[in-house]
């Protein structure tokens, strides 16, 4: 709560909430990089209803940073460019609405709904891809499979799940021959031709780091299972160049550790996908009480050894069918129950995580307890 009560107090006295640390007082030096981040935080702890926020006071501001910068041309056009601003700006009309909700004021909260769905028109139909733009530090393949408030939307404009899956697969590389690993860092002509095979460079660009979970969306976690158990094996070590990138403020650190207990939480949702997990025993504290995550089958994997799926799950004793646990089931929950093999079953692949058009039934948005 410090954290986010500091950052609207920095809002309050520069007029916005920071993108990036400040060099110098109201210098705005990551513009480029994205927009309206700090909404998906603030939108987590209004969801889960935590004290310590004066909500109206964040709704104030929340509202407020979404008009500035590339907030204009979003509200005068739908688009804003570089068009990942689009996705960024729709992803925090959506996050403000839920802070909107939170204070009770449902009117605004359906005008901001509204703004979010502008996400859509930064998509090209015909490739299932992002709009050709300018886009900071990686391409349009990099960025084309954020983690949107409506998955199954944005799935369904790609052609399906086969066809969105078939994108997944040609930017990770499935069938494909490896790329050529240089072993220094690449300079000029070089990052240029990286960028220009349109693949998964790894986790040392943000935008790369949710990509393996969009599988769970289309009904496919054994996909995720193969790339992030491969990640943890060959990008993370314990020597030299032990990160695959510049740890940004912890970024790829903590995907380490979430990874390895087998969630990923889906920031200002509320979600938290499910996989298997690194470690065959685990007690995550989940604010007053803990979690224990135990598996029934888990091997200690060997570098490139196959990779272990959920093929089943209990929660509390209850099974669970899904990839996915609401952040109320997480945070009340006692105990998750994996069963792990070396082949892959129907686990998780009917029941899709919730968007927008495919929302949580009522029993998902409480535990099970």
């Amino acid at each position: 709560m410090e954290l986010l009560n500091a950052l609207l107090r920095i809002a309050e006295e520069e007029g916005n909430l920071p993108i990036g640390y400040r060099m110098a007082r109201g210098a705005d030096r990551f513009f480029r990089q994205a927009s309206a981040l700090a909404h998906t935080a603030l939108a987590d702890v209004a969801t889960l209803g935590l004290p310590g926020i004066d909500w109206d006071w964040a709704l104030v501001h929340m509202h407020a940073d979404l008009r500035r910068t590339y907030g204009e041309d979003f509200l005068d056009s739908g688009v804003a460019h570089p068009i990942t601003h689009t996705l960024d700006l729709a992803y925090g009309y959506r996050c403000t609405a839920q802070v909107a909700r939170r204070v009770g004021d449902t009117r605004l909260a359906a005008a901001f709904d509204g703004l979010a769905e502008h996400w859509v028109n930064a998509f090209d139909p015909a490739t299932g891809l992002l709009v050709d733009s300018t886009y900071y530090e990686g391409g349009r393949w990099n960025y084309s499979f954020r983690l949107l408030h409506d998955m199954a939307a944005r799935i369904e404009l790609a052609g399906g799940d086969d066809a969105f899956v078939e994108l997944l697969d040609r930017f990770f590389g499935n069938g494909a021959p490896p790329v050529k690993q240089l072993g220094e860092p690449p300079y000029g002509d070089e990052v240029a031709a990286g960028y220009a095979l349109d693949r998964f460079e790894g986790l040392n660009n943000e935008p790369d780091m949710e990509v393996p979970y969009a599988y769970h969306y289309a009904g496919r976690p054994d996909r995720t299972s193969e790339v992030v158990q491969s990640v943890l094996d060959f990008q993370f070590g314990t020597g030299r160049g032990g990160l695959p990138g510049n740890d940004d403020s912890g970024g790829l650190s903590s995907w380490y550790v979430w990874a390895s207990l087998g969630l990923f939480p889906v920031a200002g949702q509320q979600v938290f996908l499910l996989d298997a997990p690194a470690f065959a025993h685990a007690r995550v504290r989940t604010g007053e009480s803990d979690l224990v995550i135990e598996t029934d089958g888990h091997v200690d994997r060997q570098p490139g050894e196959a990779p272990q799926y959920v093929q089943a799950a209990w929660l509390d004793g209850r099974p669970l069918d899904r990839a996915y646990l609401t952040g109320a089931e997480l945070h009340r929950a006692d105990r998750l129950r994996l069963r792990l093999g070396d082949t892959p079953t129907g686990w998780g692949r009917s029941e899709r995580p919730p968007s927008v058009s495919n929302p949580p039934t009522n029993d998902q948005r409480t535990s099970r307890r």
